[in-house]
């Protein structure tokens, strides 16, 4: 029989943001729970930081800069199977509750884009203008292979999807309330605080969860199923209602990592004076703007976020645990990145490859068949995500409709295994192994800004390299944690950099597309 999968995911979540993570002051049982019940990877990290890029990845099983969704706002190419259509036509029934986000939002000229007037919904399903114009009421039928869609767009007060559709006809000063970021308090003066008077039955997060729980109850018996439940919280804005909202006292907030880092080490990139030059804002996030008590404000409130995400987990596994579908169910909990929050005085997310943004939370569950109250310093990341769900479901990824060719070599296959170039998480989460792969790597095009990295995480280093500039980042993983010292200019450390950059490449060589099989001598 093959196993079930509930997929948990939250928008812009730090690794260190949760109890079973470390953190002493934040309250997450439910999720801690599932953790309990299966294995904590203590080493887990996005392959690209942004929305788009890292959910494509999570479900094409491919790095940003083969599946092209490479940035915010560059579509996903719909060439590459995603998971969710695969698992349709392999006899699974597929749900999405939440945000999705593979297609492009803010397309609309107030947002920039002044070539564009005519919204088609066939081409722009997930794009902002064309629900909130209502020229789109729900997303294509069986768009990505998925049997039933509960679409919400956008974050907070710029919600936009079936959610805010059913806000708006039942409950429409509510709506009007959180368009407008009503707020039951001042705050320290951040636009993108506030203290939210939407009533708690009636906020998104809830949504979500009531809309697993029926699709979790409708589902038919004679079929496994993949249901995605996704969160757009802790993402900005920082709105949670009551009583998240005064779940946690600014006062009580740690502060950030390095906050005091000397500027003067740190490239042009993490100057405000660099987005002054060029005449633009910094995109997204940047050098932070705020002092330490707007961000200990700040923190407070995501941190309240997370904890109402915790619970509404909670809602649905214990109706899952009720049900009798828990004992033949993986649950999945995962981030699709994290964010800075004033760690080294940089805020939000964007070309800036420190921990608090590249590190996420992963937990894998499935009593009975993983380990239990496990954890493991492997490294993995977003890539490894599909290759395991297929590999627990024996499902091989599509090979096209001529299957590819074995080779001129008797006995020896061209390119065996699978094309993906993640490694299936299976042997960490059984334990039959400790460590399925000695590196990670991270891409990041940030096309407004006009900067292109790539990461290269190892046990022991990290080197982050830059298009067109000589500069880069060396850091020690073992002996600077808090990556305050940047190593890439150390006399003692250039054979290490040289080791690490020859090893940069061979990743990225690793990780070009091998999807489109040969079939033929020629």
């Amino acid at each position: 029989m093959k196993p079930n999968f509930l997929v948990f995911v939250t928008d812009q979540h730090r690794a260190d943001w949760l109890s079973c993570m470390g953190n002493t002051i934040l309250r997450t049982p439910h999720i801690d729970d599932i953790a309990k019940q299966g294995v904590m990877f203590e080493q887990a990290y996005c392959n690209t930081p942004l929305c788009m890029p890292s959910r494509a990845t999570m479900w094409t099983g491919l790095p940003s800069s083969v599946h092209s969704a490479r940035t915010n706002g560059v579509d996903l190419d719909d060439k590459y199977p995603v998971l969710p259509q695969i698992l349709h036509d392999n006899g699974y029934y597929t749900a999405s509750i939440g945000k999705i986000h593979l297609k492009a939002w803010h397309m609309s000229p107030e947002r920039g884009n002044k070539n564009i007037t005519e919204y088609d919904p066939k081409l722009l399903p997930e794009c902002e203008t064309v629900w909130n114009e209502e020229k789109c009421t729900k997303l294509p039928e069986g768009m990505w292979g998925l049997d039933s869609i509960h679409f919400l767009g956008g974050h907070g007060n710029y919600c936009f999807g079936e959610y805010m559709q059913w806000l708006k006809k039942e409950y429409p000063e509510e709506y009007t309330a959180l368009r407008t970021k009503k707020s039951s308090r001042q705050t320290t003066g951040k636009e993108d605080n506030y203290y939210s008077t939407l009533p708690l039955e009636h906020h998104y997060n809830e949504w979500i969860a009531e809309h697993t729980i029926e699709e979790l109850a409708n589902i038919p018996e004679d079929k496994p199923f993949f249901i995605w439940c996704s969160f757009p919280d802790p993402h900005f804005p920082f709105g949670p209602p009551e009583p998240y909202c005064n779940s946690y006292r600014p006062e009580d907030m740690p502060d950030p990592i390095a906050w005091d880092d000397d500027r003067k080490e740190m490239n042009e990139l993490y100057h405000a004076e660099y987005y002054k030059k060029r005449g633009e804002t910094s995109i997204d996030g940047g050098p932070c703007e705020y002092n330490l008590e707007q961000i200990r404000e700040t923190k407070a409130l995501a941190w309240g976020m997370v904890q109402h995400v915790d619970d509404c987990i909670g809602k649905v596994m214990n109706y899952l645990e009720h049900s009798g579908k828990r004992e033949n169910t993986v649950v999945i909990f995962l981030a699709d990145h994290g964010e800075l929050m004033g760690d080294h005085g940089m805020y939000c997310k964007g070309p800036f490859h420190y921990d608090g943004l590249l590190h996420i939370p992963l937990i894998m569950s499935w009593p009975g068949h993983f380990q239990e109250k496990a954890k493991t310093g492997a490294l993995v990341s977003i890539l490894d995500f599909m290759p395991t769900i297929l590999d627990l479901a024996k499902i091989s990824y599509p090979s096209g409709p001529v299957k590819p060719w074995e080779g001129p070599f008797e006995g020896k296959v061209l390119y065996p295994g699978s094309p993906l170039p993640g490694k299936s998480l299976v042997p960490l989460l059984t334990g039959r192994k400790d460590r399925v792969q000695e590196s990670i790597l991270v891409e990041d095009d940030d096309d407004i800004r006009g900067v292109f990295l790539r990461t290269l995480i190892t046990e022991e280093y990290k080197i982050t390299v830059y298009s067109d500039r000589i500069y880069g980042e060396l850091f020690d993983r073992r002996e600077d944690r808090e990556e305050r010292h940047n190593l890439w200019n150390a006399d003692d450390k250039k054979e290490v950099k040289q080791e690490m950059i020859w090893k940069l490449m061979q990743k990225m060589l690793a990780l070009q597309d091998r999807t489109s099989r040969r079939i033929g001598i020629a």
